[in-house]
């Protein structure tokens, strides 16, 4: 990453940088319901952003800029993709020493693991909140703490998003909340809790987890453990629904010594789906503001899985090809945990389960070529090989198996 300009007085500091971005994503065989063929999409994101640092006062700013071409009426174009001239940090805030800090204003975040706050890197737009944050510091504990509006990207309107139109964004009625506890060591510990409410439908979700991490390391085994339940109410077809829905994730791994410096780990992921569309209780977990690219490949216009109603077993392999580059291929195999739920983001559902639970097997594979400190280029490839439910599910393309590949330029000044 290139180091950001900096301006110093006494003991005042400013700083400025940022980054530009274009992607081009065409994908063979769509996998979404009541489409088909082929699709593609050209999408840009520009940011430019500046800090502020003293003794104690904080602030930061960041200017962001998405935008999409190529595509057609058939590509499923949305605020993922296209958000134009938004602030999407605009903060001040106080610290004391490395112990304690808290800001207020529009910020983005990433707690954790970030399966349910993050920041988004893949995606072409990034979410933005509300509100304020605050952390503290103490015998090898962090605690952070955050009470947000999430902040409704705009404009929502085909036509304004394929013009590329600029609208300020605003902010939503939702409200969400939390603590987390970390500590780091040679084993990381994380404890959590989360608050979702949705005020205009009644929703109100409350999510309890914890996280186990062993960093990878040469010549050692590593893991990772997290599980998460929710319970809470919402407001669904049948009426108030209570729920009840749960998130578990676990790899276990090597990091060899090779001239590769492979690092091979067997994955294991289980998300709730609603067992029963028609009962007075729901399972489906709300991943909340997580993001899913580390876990289940790319989003952009391909995007065919999501931390919802999903069982999957995997491996993965990364790999250094060279001191500068880095690689990783996965393979998973995808079931939905709930054959009558709809799966993830394509939008099919069999209410009767009659398409079983079978989705496929996919093949993720990246290539990051990092020319200098400043300019990176980025390959990749997804293969998704359909099982019975995205062949037989009401609505599901009629169409082969699906082909995602990208190529993206990155630039940091």
């Amino acid at each position: 990453m290139a180091a950001p300009a900096v301006m110093a007085a006494e003991n005042n500091t400013w700083s400025f940088d940022g980054s530009a971005r274009l992607r081009y994503e065409n994908l063979q065989n769509t996998v979404r319901a009541n489409t088909s063929g082929n699709d593609q999409v050209l999408v840009s994101q520009v940011l430019l952003r500046a800090g502020f640092e003293s003794e104690q006062v904080i602030a930061g700013f960041e200017l962001s800029d998405q935008r999409a071409w190529m595509h057609d009426s058939g590509t499923p174009l949305g605020t993922d993709d296209v958000n134009t001239l938004e602030p999407i940090n605009a903060w001040v805030g106080w610290q004391q020493d490395d112990t304690f800090s808290v800001k207020a204003g529009r910020m983005t975040l990433d707690i954790g693991s970030r399966r349910l706050m993050a920041r988004q890197r893949y995606r072409n737009t990034i979410s933005a909140y509300d509100g304020i944050y605050g952390s503290y510091q103490m015998d090898g504990w962090q605690t952070q703490a955050f009470y947000f509006a999430p902040v409704e990207r705009r404009p929502g309107d085909r036509d304004a998003l394929e013009d590329n139109k600029a609208k300020l964004d605003k902010q939503s009625d939702e409200r969400i909340w939390g603590i987390h506890f970390s500590q780091s060591d040679d084993t990381n510990l994380e404890l959590y809790y989360f608050g979702l409410d949705e005020d205009g439908n009644g929703s109100d979700i409350s999510t309890f987890g914890a996280r186990s991490l062993k960093p990878a390391s040469a010549q050692q085994w590593h893991y990772e453990v997290e599980g998460a339940y929710q319970t809470g109410e919402i407001n669904g077809q049948q009426g108030n629904l209570d729920v009840s829905a749960a998130l578990l994730h676990a790899h276990i791994g090597y990091q060899f010594s090779d001239p590769l410096s492979s690092r091979v780990e067997l994955i294991a992921d289980y998300v709730s789906g609603d067992d029963d569309p028609n009962d007075d209780e729901f399972n489906r977990f709300n991943s909340l503001g997580g993001v899913t690219r580390p876990d289940y490949g790319p989003t952009g216009i391909y995007g065919a899985f999501a931390r919802s109603n999903i069982v999957s077993p995997g491996i993965k392999w990364a790999f250094q090809p060279n001191a500068n580059d880095t690689a990783f291929i996965t393979y998973r195999a995808m079931w939905l945990d709930s054959a009558r739920d709809a799966q993830s983001r394509t939008g099919l559902q069999d209410v009767s389960g009659d398409s079983g639970r079978f989705a496929g097997h996919q093949v993720d594979a990246r290539w990051r070529l990092n020319f200098t400190d400043q300019f990176r280029l980025e390959l990749g490839a997804t293969h998704l090989v359909k099982g019975e439910f995205l062949e037989d599910a009401p609505g599901a393309p009629d169409t082969g198996n699906s082909t995602y590949v990208y190529s993206q330029a990155s630039y940091r000044f």
